[in-house]
């Protein structure tokens, strides 16, 4: 099966960047800062698979035994798939 790269817009980034930076308060430059971060990790530090997982899951809305069927995994992949993403994003979101 191919697949298609998964590319991260303005769109997807402020939905990530917002999320992350709004435990604490921030203003329009933290959020900008924030976003051009996490678009960089999630590119840049993240496999594949767990980018594509991350995707279908937070920004296309699907639900994890539709991507497990999509992407031929089990529903219990797809699920470790997206935790070890959202800990490896987390983790360096602490950073900043």
């Amino acid at each position: 099966m191919l697949h298609e790269k998964v590319y991260f817009n303005d769109k997807n980034s402020d939905i990530i960047a917002y999320n992350m930076s709004r435990a604490k308060a921030g203003n329009d430059k933290d959020i900008l800062k924030m976003k051009k971060i996490m678009r960089k990790a999630i590119c840049e530090e993240l496999t594949y698979r767990q980018r594509e997982c991350l995707t279908m899951y937070y920004f296309e809305n699907k639900k994890m035994k539709d991507i497990a069927k999509m992407l031929g995994l089990s529903p219990s992949t797809v699920t470790r798939h997206i935790k070890a993403a959202k800990k490896r994003l987390i983790n360096i979101a602490k950073y900043y």
